[in-house]
């Protein structure tokens, strides 16, 4: 199994996820970041030097095709990075794109994306579902407990966020296309809808929390959501709100992606790192 690695750019959760590698006896090199934050190497050949596995962030590769380094004042360029790789290393990280591993597939080196992964998934989804309830509590002049309140979509976040929200006495409705989920929703205990039903029942909440990554609050639906409702949107791009038709009907939608890293660094990082660790004891 692999012992070395080297940990190039990302934000906060990759600090922790260097850190807790080291803690569980791994030869752990850095690069990207301050080093007012973390010991970093001097340079990418000194961060390289005898690892072959290289373990980036998540969405590491912007559409310039340089690497994401928001804890660091330099760039570095993909292309840069790849020049100093061969097809002895593996690169290890979260949302890589296509253009980033077509570079990387020309030069022979293998490419591993463990935001699919089961158990990231399912982990992430609890720091997702806290960081979506401290929005709430953040924003709203009442208790969670008695509002109402509604959950478009009922996969590993929304069935996270409904265990929260029922918990702390919020009036909840989850709805689902999926004939299984509205079952499990039922058999949970919490009041269902079926998602082409929305325009019947989306006028009552105060608080919505979207997780499908898909248009489903269009200008057609938001008409039937009341001025002053909260959407707090958890997908992913292109999420599933028309953000320009909501600010003209007095709606408020925070897209809040990226919650874990942002509310939850150490935790989000040992997700991560467990994740990864999974990965490098199956290869």
């Amino acid at each position: 199994m692999r012992r070395r690695i080297t940990v190039i750019g990302g934000d906060k959760r990759q600090i922790s996820v260097a850190e807790y590698f080291s803690k569980d006896g791994y030869d752990v090199s850095v690069y990207g970041f301050d080093s007012s934050l973390i010991n970093t190497a001097d340079s990418l050949t000194e961060a390289l030097k005898d690892s072959s596995t290289v373990l980036l962030g998540i969405s590491p590769c912007d559409e310039n095709m340089n690497i994401s380094t928001p804890c660091w004042r330099d760039v570095l360029s993909a292309h840069t990075l790849i020049s100093h790789l061969s097809s002895d290393h593996i690169i290890i990280g979260g949302k890589l794109s296509a253009p980033f591993v077509h570079i990387c597939e020309e030069k022979g080196i293998r490419c591993i994306d463990y935001i699919n992964r089961e158990e990231f998934a399912v982990l992430n989804a609890v720091p997702t579902a806290e960081g979506a309830l401290a929005i709430a509590m953040d924003e709203l002049d009442r208790t969670i407990h008695g509002t109402k309140c509604l959950i478009t979509g009922f996969g590993r976040i929304g069935k996270i966020l409904a265990h929260i929200l029922h918990s702390l006495g919020a009036d909840l409705v989850c709805s689902a296309r999926n004939h299984g989920d509205l079952a499990w929703i039922e058999s949970l205990g919490y009041k269902s809808v079926h998602t082409g039903d929305l325009s019947n029942i989306a006028h009552e909440s105060t608080v919505i929390f979207n997780t499908v990554p898909v248009l489903i609050f269009d200008r057609d639906l938001l008409r039937n959501v009341r001025p002053g409702t909260l959407i707090i949107d958890l997908a992913s791009k292109p999420g599933g709100v028309d953000l320009e038709s909501a600010a003209q009907l007095g709606i408020k939608v925070i897209w809040a992606l990226s919650i874990p890293g942002k509310a939850a660094p150490a935790t989000a990082g040992k997700i991560i790192k467990d994740t990864v660790a999974n990965i490098l004891n199956e290869i």
